[in-house]
């Protein structure tokens, strides 16, 4: 250690040179590496902004659906036949809503896991009122407040869906500087 002390002080200019291009090859890798994680975190942003629209829409179609079906249901149930045949008559993947719920669970379990609690809330609220319909045109028909009820809790879930993406939005994507928190439904 003494040598190179010793060096340094006879070799002072070259010494000064040699710390200079350390420093300068330093700062060189920090901005490369900064400018890395900035480029990955902004391709992040484009990649999963799309993709929390898509999940968006779907639960939009959800709230759709579960409105027009209840309007049926519940005209089925006070004993309307045209609604019970219209129904009857609805494709078995769009009735119960299996084609969209799939599209569902691909885009959570994907990209966006931190939204798995609350889609199993809905998807069991979905497969209640599911079970009600399938009764309805099946067995024995159920009561028009178990039909409502049912119905609500989709919408209630699918509510809060939609409130968690849009309170989370910057954390589903990755769109924050510092670490940011999701934030779950506390309904």
């Amino acid at each position: 250690m003494s040598e190179l002390l010793f060096w340094i002080t006879e070799n002072q200019g070259i010494a000064g040179t040699i710390i200079s291009a350390v420093i300068a090859a330093a700062v060189a890798l920090i901005v490369f590496a900064l400018t890395q994680i900035f480029t990955q975190k902004r391709e992040q942003i484009r990649f999963l902004t799309p993709k929390l629209e898509e999940l968006y829409l779907h639960l939009n179609g959800v709230a759709s659906d579960n409105a027009s079906l209840f309007k049926l249901t519940i005209n089925c149930v006070e004993g309307n036949q045209a609604a019970c045949k219209q129904l009857a008559s609805i494709d078995e993947l769009t009735l119960y809503g299996h084609s969209r719920a799939k599209e569902i669970i691909m885009l959570i379990r994907l990209y966006f896991p931190q939204l798995s609690k609350i889609h199993q809330h809905l998807f069991s609220a979905q497969r209640e009122l599911n079970n009600k319909m399938w009764a309805l045109l099946n067995a024995e028909p159920p009561s028009s407040d178990e039909i409502i009820f049912a119905s609500g809790l989709v919408g209630h879930f699918n509510k809060l869906m939609e409130a968690e993406l849009i309170k989370n939005r910057d954390a589903l994507i990755g769109d924050y500087f510092f670490f940011k928190r999701f934030k779950g439904s506390t309904d």
